[in-house]
């Protein structure tokens, strides 16, 4: 998995793919900014008569719902549709779902119109999305719904069927990050306790994890035909009807990237503020070498 992530990381940098979001005005900036640094073009258009337009073409979609509007609700609906049609892959932010009517059934909704490649939310907003019981604060998960080695065997269990079901990759943000294609389970240990101190770092890895979406299509139906006529393609491997394989390498990179980020900007930061200006630079700056040596990641 590491070397797919330089490469995945390395082909962004070259094909500078556009990635379209409707995200909340907290963090637009910052999410655009990531974008950037990773070497993919940001465009944050929202109004309802243009969007369906610019979904089209784009390399990816992302729809965080933060701060949600009539426009935007108008908006994110509009854009899944285009994108489901033209085949673009989408990452839903579940922000809030856990603590808001609104934002639940608007996921739910979104949701019954395509598969998104990948679904983000915290662990209290991922149980919420899946109909269990959540203890969320606000837009937080709740420490009783925290990943703990007591219960990550049930947890698994629960966001693997969860994957499965809605045909996307599951990335379940927290101290302890988790991604599952409903197959595979990925852990990561990267992060700090500043990044929680500055707004939008959620949103910021959602961001990222879209930039790395674009081109997996055609990434994942050349090697499904390569191994297939090697004979060495099995059933497991294709995960979710043959999509998810490079999805959750694009989860596995954005979300690695900011934890590996944070704590090296936090080295050289006297406070919130020049943390936040040295998290950009370090996205933008990390050389592959300083990734691998970081990167703590188990498969699960």
């Amino acid at each position: 998995m590491r070397q797919r992530l330089l490469q995945l990381r390395k082909q962004i940098k070259e094909e500078k793919p556009l990635i379209h979001c409707i995200t909340n005005p907290i963090s637009i900036h910052d999410c655009a900014n990531v974008i950037l640094a990773v070497g993919a073009r940001p465009i944050m258009a929202e109004h309802p008569a243009e969007v369906e337009e610019i979904t089209a073409s784009s390399g990816a979609l992302m729809l965080n719902l933060g701060n949600i509007t009539d426009a935007r609700i108008k908006s994110m609906k509009c854009s899944m549709r285009r994108a489901v049609e033209n085949k673009i892959p989408v990452l839903l932010d579940l922000v809030g779902v856990a603590c808001s009517d609104l934002r639940l059934d608007l996921a739910r909704e979104l949701l019954s119109i395509g598969h998104p490649a990948v679904l983000k939310g915290n662990m209290s907003e991922l149980l919420a999305v899946s109909g269990l019981p959540s203890h969320a604060i606000g837009i937080d998960a709740g420490a009783q719904d925290a990943l703990t080695s007591e219960n990550i065997d049930a947890v698994s269990d629960v966001l693997k069927a969860f994957s499965r079901n809605n045909q996307a990759v599951v990335l379940a943000t927290g101290k302890q990050d988790f991604v599952t294609d409903g197959e595979q389970v990925v852990l990561i240990e990267n992060g700090t306790a500043a990044l929680a101190g500055i707004t939008g770092t959620g949103c910021m890895v959602g961001a990222l994890t879209a930039a790395f979406l674009p081109g997996r299509e055609d990434h994942i139906a050349k090697e499904m035909t390569d191994r297939t006529e090697a004979g060495v393609w099995s059933g497991s491997e294709m995960g979710l009807n043959g999509r998810s394989g490079n999805y959750l390498d694009a989860a596995v990179l954005g979300t690695a990237l900011m934890g590996i980020a944070g704590e090296q900007a936090e080295k050289i930061s006297r406070g919130p503020g020049s943390f936040q200006a040295n998290l950009l630079d370090e996205i933008y700056g990390i050389s592959d070498r300083q990734l691998l040596e970081t990167l703590k990641i188990e498969m699960y």
